[in-house]
């Protein structure tokens, strides 16, 4: 934010959500960008520098088999 704001007393939920968007508004649109991505290690697919695959069933059983879920690689039709 590019003021200071001051305040005594608690914020209601909406006031400190509304100072949280007006924060957030106040930044350049690439420092939003950089903020919004959360750097992550993961030892699966990280280990490698590469894969190579002979075909894409081959790459989702192996997906099925090391990848959570939740990364948004996993396949039904194994």
């Amino acid at each position: 934010m590019k003021g200071v704001l001051y305040h005594i007393g608690r914020l209601t939920e909406d006031e400190a959500l509304g100072l949280d968007f007006a924060d957030g508004l106040s930044r350049p649109l690439h420092e939003r960008i950089e903020l919004g991505f959360i750097p992550m290690k993961l030892q699966i697919i990280d280990e490698e520098p590469y894969r190579i695959f002979s075909s894409t069933k081959k790459y989702r059983q192996w997906a099925n088999r090391n990848l959570p879920s939740w990364l948004g690689y996993y396949s039904a039709d194994d």
